[in-house]
């Protein structure tokens, strides 16, 4: 049984097309606080383009601490792109900026999608939440300023070509967080000498949760307390990723002052830290010689 006064956990939300990520957030939290009549803390952990739909991990109570955690998934995306056009969003929401003829066969497009199956240096598009020197690139592009954006390393695991019927073609992208897909379509466009732009974006998983398991908006803001208590996914579940430190007894307070010891895991890198119990207290690092470093406390 659910801890019904715990809103500490993550929803699985399906953003619909045509608003911002915030004001998805800002709606649930909005409608969290009628329902509970108090103030309960909401975020999400990677913004969803204004004209994308899918899967969005919200954060709620504590959870909103976690962010960080959550933001190095990988991702995967069903898009579609337009061959022939240039946009100076890369997306449908843009300005068509150049129009070129595209002669290409389908071969050769499935050939030139297929190549961008690796890891390499992506630039992310002049419209995006990148910051440069304190301000978001798009709000420089939008002033007409070239954003001075460096390209980041990503990784595309794989490229499924779901349909090709030119000018269109849709794909399924397995990716590493980070990876930009309006930049991806953007390239094969480029790489097929004619350019292209996004028609449609879904966002369909993140990490291991599927948007298949999401809940629709709509739906969510119609929903009880102890519909959306049922609906919630706890920290420690939420966690999956994380290798599990189970604390001996008397070790939870020592932990929970925020001081270092030497625990009998072996190995290195980050843990969620549980009690004897099986209650998850926090994040830690076990680093050197065993000693585990707490980070943040959750309690």
């Amino acid at each position: 049984m659910k801890n019904q006064n715990n809103m500490d956990g993550i929803f699985l939300v399906d953003k619909p097309e045509n608003i911002t990520s915030n004001y998805l957030v800002q709606k649930i939290k909005k409608h969290l606080k009628k329902i509970t009549g108090k103030e309960i803390k909401v975020g999400h952990t990677g913004t969803l383009d204004f004209f994308a739909s899918g899967l969005m991990v919200i954060t709620v109570g504590k959870a909103t601490r976690l962010t960080e955690y959550f933001q190095g998934l990988d991702k995967e995306y069903i898009a579609e792109g337009e061959l022939g056009k240039i946009t100076d969003t890369y997306d449908r929401q843009g300005k068509v900026i150049e129009e070129r003829e595209c002669n290409i066969t389908e071969e050769k497009l499935k050939e030139i999608i297929l190549s961008f199956q690796k890891t390499y240096p992506q630039m992310p598009p002049p419209y995006s939440s990148k910051r440069i020197g304190g301000k978001r690139a798009y709000q420089l592009a939008k002033k007409g300023i070239q954003p001075q954006l460096k390209p980041k390393i990503v990784s595309i695991y794989q490229i499924q070509i779901l349909e090709i019927k030119l000018p269109f073609f849709k794909i399924k992208v397995h990716c590493s967080s980070g990876t930009y897909i309006r930049s991806l379509i953007k390239e094969i466009g480029d790489k097929a000498d004619c350019g292209a732009y996004v028609s449609y974006l879904r966002r369909t998983k993140v990490g291991k949760f599927s948007v298949e398991e999401a809940v629709k908006l709509s739906e969510l803001l119609q929903m009880t307390k102890d519909e959306l208590v049922n609906r919630l996914i706890g920290m420690k579940d939420a966690l999956y990723f994380l290798t599990e430190l189970i604390l001996d007894h008397g070790f939870d307070d020592r932990f929970i002052k925020g001081q270092r010891f030497r625990v009998k895991q072996a190995g290195k890198g980050l843990v969620k830290v549980l009690n004897k119990e099986g209650k998850l207290l926090g994040i830690g690092e076990i680093k050197e010689n065993n000693i585990l470093q707490p980070l943040k406390v959750l309690l």
